[in-house]
């Protein structure tokens, strides 16, 4: 029996087919385990180098400063006396390689696209993975040179397979996150119940104390208040008593006041740069005297809503320690989670602390010390009442009705996707002039490329056979009966043929139909209002009704779309009903506060609408001079108050409580 070369080569190529499948198998399952991502980032890497026969590997991931960072390596011993050096460098490169979203083959000595070269002896294979549409991380592979082009496509796409098993880890791991904080979620809720329960500033730190420590599973919990000397402790959780002469506590005050110094939350251990001397001095006297494992020491600043107070001093600190275990996500979601609660608690308690004599008021106050008012000062209070009331019920003021929107061009029209497609050429910029349909991007479908092409084909072929048979009869003699069949088979080949070419032709006009349908038109002439329309669509995916620009008419007439708050529309309405004619609308813009403008109510809406940010709404434009506002700005921010005639000054101040009083009282 003779030996097949060729059935050995199958055997051969389907074996390391079969290896790859169950390498990627592996890695499958290995996505779905809980193991932390450093130790799957370095099983991946050694199974993928070793499948690959490759010298080495590393796994980049990037961080939040955009940054790449090495989370797993296995480095040729060539690189090992200049590994510093290999680390910079690499990182160059993967960064050009996730910012093109597209796998890299780099030889050996050469530079790649983006001006980093590979001074290594070895081939280096770069893959992006990423996140959902976030590029979070690259796989690269040393591998030895002399691969033909076929292979280093084929092993692009090997580690493409290997990325999407990273991130179906990162996903699930993701998941399992999102599941836990659900959780911790439900019980943050209970945790602020309690801890804005009291304005104590004692009992507001102990109850922090206790409940982190029950919220976040850990060993200790401390908080500490900060004072015009430094920090001071105040509460730890399962301790009624507090010895402030231990060089424990000391050594906890030091450690709070420094890191409050710094203005950096302290988490030990994390590995992510390093420290200023004087935290991590007292930082290893703290563990020296505490033996803690794992800590997290959070300055808790004051809660404002004015920007100049986020960079004032911390109120207070807190600390939370672990004596086994790790520093995990969780725990610093947690702490995070409850900071801002924590702060606000001890803000609040503080305020009142401070103010003088509180606990001999308090004293009084629960011992029955105030004296209650005379008759007379009864008298004279329910008489200022009735006067108030008098004249809130009589003076009149103008009701106005205040809504938000913004400004936009009466004539704007948003462009829509006709079809699923990629966008292949974006013709247009930011605020260029369009003519009525024009053409402003072109789709592109690889499926309909590839049926348009099909069909072409097929459509030359039919009419070449076509042509050929057509001659073959007209050539074929009709004397003996051999010559008559054949003519009759030719003629019936010929109408097949014929109906054949009538359906291809029309398939070819669908298709062709298809592909004009993909060019995306203006549906007027304007100028396109969409900001950097280049980098959001071109070479993205779309589907069909989406958004892709907006083009708006400048020159025309302009209007004010207000959104009215749904529980004051009836006003406007019965305001509307009574005067017959267009409301008088005030506004300012948010790009011209300085200066007031005028309109009239035009139209209202005849239902309401809802959004996540606005709640319940009613739309309406106003109608406005376009002389008014000299340089408009499509979308800019507006504040109106719409003119509803004059009421009773009580009812324009507190129309508001009213309407809530009348729906209490109705419901």
């Amino acid at each position: 029996m003779s030996h097949d070369p060729g059935s050995n080569q199958l055997e051969t190529i389907d074996g390391v087919w079969q290896e790859i499948d169950g390498l990627l198998n592996d890695l499958a399952k290995l996505a779905k385990s809980e193991c932390l991502a450093s130790e799957f980032h370095a099983e991946c890497l050694q199974r993928v180098v070793a499948g690959l026969g490759a010298k080495g590997g590393a796994i980049w991931m990037r961080i939040a400063s955009g940054s790449m960072r090495v989370d797993a390596q296995m480095v040729p011993r060539a690189l090992d006396s200049t590994q510093n050096d290999w680390t910079a460098r690499h990182a160059q490169l993967a960064a050009g390689v996730l910012a093109r979203g597209s796998g890299q083959v780099v030889p050996p000595g050469s530079t790649a696209t983006s001006g980093d070269e590979n001074t290594t002896a070895f081939l280096l294979l770069l893959s992006p993975w990423t996140i959902g549409a976030e590029a979070a991380g690259v796989l690269e592979v040393f591998q030895p040179p002399g691969a033909s082009p076929s292979a280093q496509r084929g092993y692009l796409d090997f580690l493409q397979a290997v990325g999407e098993s990273i991130a179906d880890f990162h996903r699930q791991r993701q998941l399992r996150n999102y599941r836990r904080w659900a959780t911790d979620l439900k019980r943050l809720q209970g945790f602020s119940e309690q801890v804005h329960r009291s304005l104590d500033l004692k009992e507001t730190a102990f109850t922090i104390a206790n409940e982190v420590r029950h919220l976040t599973a850990c060993d200790r919990v401390s908080v500490l208040v900060r004072q015009a000397n430094g920090c001071r402790l105040l509460a730890v959780s399962g301790v009624s008593t507090i010895h402030r002469r231990a060089n424990a506590v000391r050594q906890l005050e030091q450690l709070a006041d420094r890191v409050c110094t710094s203005e950096q939350p302290l988490w030990y251990p994390d590995g992510c740069g390093e420290r200023l001397p004087e935290v991590e001095q007292s930082l290893q006297a703290h563990l020296d005297e505490s033996h803690a494992k794992v800590i997290a020491v959070v300055p808790l600043r004051p809660h404002s809503d004015d920007a100049q107070t986020t960079a004032s001093e911390p109120v207070g600190v807190l600390v939370v320690e672990r004596f086994q275990g790790a520093l995990d996500e969780p725990l610093r979601w947690q702490v995070t989670a409850v900071r801002g609660h924590c702060s606000l608690a001890l803000q609040r308690a503080g305020e009142l602390d401070r103010i003088p004599l509180l606990g001999l008021l308090r004293a009084l106050a629960r011992n029955g010390w105030f004296p209650r008012g005379r008759r007379q000062g009864i008298l004279l209070a329910l008489g200022a009442l009735l006067t108030v009331g008098v004249a809130l019920a009589v003076i009149p003021a103008d009701f106005r009705v205040e809504a938000r929107g913004e400004l936009q061009p009466v004539n704007v029209r948003d462009v829509f996707a006709p079809a699923d497609g990629v966008v292949g050429e974006l013709r247009v910029r930011h605020r260029q002039q369009v003519a009525a349909d024009e053409v402003l991007a072109v789709l592109r479908r690889a499926e309909l490329d590839l049926q348009f092409k099909q069909v072409l084909g097929e459509l030359q072929t039919a009419r070449k056979r076509f042509t050929s048979v057509e001659t073959e009869r007209m050539q074929n003699l009709r004397e003996t009966a051999e010559q008559r069949q054949r003519y009759g088979r030719l003629t019936a080949e010929q109408e097949e043929l014929r109906q054949q070419i009538a359906g291809l032709e029309a398939q070819h006009a669908i298709l062709h139909q298809q592909q004009a349908e993909l060019h995306v038109r203006s549906p007027m002439a304007g100028e396109v209002l969409t900001w950097n329309p280049q980098p959001l669509l071109e070479a993205r995916p779309v589907a069909r009704g989406q958004i892709l620009l907006t083009i708006g008419d400048l020159t025309g007439p302009w209007q004010v779309e207000l959104r009215i708050p749904d529980r004051r529309v009836s006003h406007i309405l019965a305001a509307r009903g009574q005067s017959g004619d267009a409301l008088p609308v005030a506004f300012l813009l948010a790009s011209d506060p300085a200066r007031k403008h005028h309109g009239v109510l035009d139209r209202v809406g005849l239902r309401t609408e809802i959004s996540e940010h606005d709640g319940a709404f009613v739309l309406a434009t106003v109608a406005l001079d376009r002389d008014q506002v000299p340089h408009p700005i499509p979308g800019a921010n507006v504040i109106a108050k719409i003119d509803c005639g004059r009421r009773a000054l009580g009812y324009v101040w507190f129309h508001d409580l009213l309407d809530a009083v009348r729906r209490w009282l109705l419901f």
